[in-house]
C-alpha cells in the first residue's frame, strides 16, 4: 500500500495538470466534448514528447540548441526522398520501405546531432552561437537539396503514423530515454553537470565533452520525431525564411519546462509527455476561443518564459510566496 501512495504522490501533479486543463476545454469548447478529441490530443503530444526528450538532455546540462527544428527538417527530407528512391529502385514496397525509413531518419538524426556536438567541441564557443549558425546553414540546405522540394510520401506509406505504430514508437523512445537518463552513465553524468558543473569537473566529469554528447543524444529523438512526424502527415515543406526552423525549438522546450515543473518525484520523461499534452490543450483552447495563429505564438512565448524563469530562478518564487506570507500575517493581526 505504501508503495502505490508513494507513486500516486510521484505522478499526481503530472497527471492531475494535463487532466484539469482538459476538463477545462471541454467546458469552454463544446465541439470538443468527446473521447475522440481526447484521444487526439494524446496522439498530437506524442512525436512533441519525443523531441522533448532531446531536448531534455541539452537543457538539463546547459545547452541552448536552437539548431534542433533545422534538423528535424533536414533530417526528414533526406530520409523520406532517400527511403522512397532506395524503395523504388529495388522494388520493395511498402513492407521494405518501413524500415529503410526507419533506418534513415535515426541514423541521419545522429549524424547532424554529431555535427551539431563536434562543430561546439572543437570551436569552443557558447552552444547558443554554435547551434544558431548550424541552423542557418541546415536550413539553407532544406531549400537547395532535391530543388527545395521537401519531400512527399503516398498515404500507402504512411504505416507508422496509424495507431498502434504510433503508440509503439512513442513507447520505445520513452523506455530508451528512461534508460539512458537513468540507467547509464550519461543520465548520471548530465544530472550531476546539471545540478553543480564544478563538484562534477572534481569527480572526474567532462562538462565540455558531456555536453557534445548531449547534443549527439539528441540527434537520435530528432530522428525518431522527424520519422513519427512523416509518417503522420506524409509530406515536409523547406523552411521558409530565416529561423523558419525555431518554432519546433520553442514547442519542445515548453514540452520540457512544463514537463520539469510538473513532473515531481517521478519519472522525468512522463513529466515531458504530459508537458507535450499540456502544450497540446493550451494550442487547442486558444483556437477554440478564436485567437489568432500569430497570438497562438506570443502565448506559447510567453509560457516559454515564464516556465523558463520558474526553472532557473525558482529563488524568485520563494521570496514572492515568502513575501506574500508576511505581508498575510501583517494583515491578520
Amino acid at each position: 500500500m505504501k508503495t502505490v501512495l508513494k507513486y500516486v504522490k510521484a505522478y499526481a501533479l503530472a497527471i492531475l495538470s494535463p487532466v484539469a486543463l482538459m476538463l477545462v476545454l471541454l467546458l469552454v469548447s463544446p465541439e470538443t466534448r468527446s473521447w475522440a478529441a481526447v484521444w487526439n490530443v494524446i496522439r498530437q503530444s506524442l512525436a512533441p514528447a519525443v523531441l522533448g526528450m532531446g531536448v531534455l538532455f541539452n537543457m538539463k546540462i546547459g545547452n541552448w540548441d536552437f539548431s534542433i527544428g533545422a534538423r528535424v527538417v533536414l533530417t526528414t527530407i533526406l530520409a523520406g526522398n532517400f527511403a522512397m528512391q532506395i524503395t523504388t529502385a529495388l522494388g520493395l514496397g511498402v513492407a521494405g520501405f518501413v524500415p529503410v525509413l526507419i533506418i534513415l531518419s535515426v541514423l541521419i538524426g545522429i549524424v547532424l546531432g554529431v555535427i551539431v556536438g563536434a562543430a561546439y567541441y572543437f570551436l569552443q564557443i557558447p552552444t547558443l552561437i554554435v547551434s544558431i549558425g548550424l541552423m542557418l546553414i541546415m536550413e539553407s540546405f532544406t531549400r537547395i537539396l532535391f530543388n527545395g522540394a521537401g519531400t512527399h510520401i503516398s498515404p500507402g506509406y504512411m504505416v507508422l503514423g496509424k495507431t498502434p505504430w504510433d503508440l509503439i514508437l512513442f513507447a520505445v523512445a520513452f523506455v530508451f530515454a528512461s534508460i539512458l537518463y537513468y540507467k547509464r552513465k550519461i543520465g548520471y553524468s548530465v544530472r550531476a553537470v546539471g545540478s553543480n558543473p564544478v563538484v562534477a569537473k572534481t569527480n572526474g566529469i567532462n562538462p565540455k565533452f558531456l555536453k557534445a554528447e548531449a547534443l549527439a543524444v539528441s540527434g537520435i529523438f530528432a530522428g525518431l520525431y522527424s520519422l513519427m512526424s512523416l509518417s503522420a502527415t506524409g509530406v515536409q515543406s523547406a523552411v521558409q525564411g530565416t529561423m523558419g526552423s525555431a518554432a519546433a525549438v520553442f514547442d519542445a522546450m515548453m514540452c520540457v519546462l512544463i514537463g520539469m515543473s510538473i513532473a515531481g518525484k517521478g519519472n522525468i520523461m512522463f513529466g515531458v509527455f504530459a508537458g507535450a499534452v499540456v502544450a497540446q490543450i493550451l494550442k487547442m483552447g486558444m483556437m477554440a476561443i478564436g485567437l489568432p495563429t500569430t497570438f497562438n505564438k506570443v502565448v506559447i512565448g510567453v509560457f516559454v518564459v515564464i516556465f523558463m524563469v520558474g526553472s532557473s530562478r525558482s529563488d524568485l518564487f520563494r521570496k514572492l510566496g515568502a513575501k506574500l506570507r508576511r505581508k498575510k500575517s501583517e494583515i491578520s493581526a
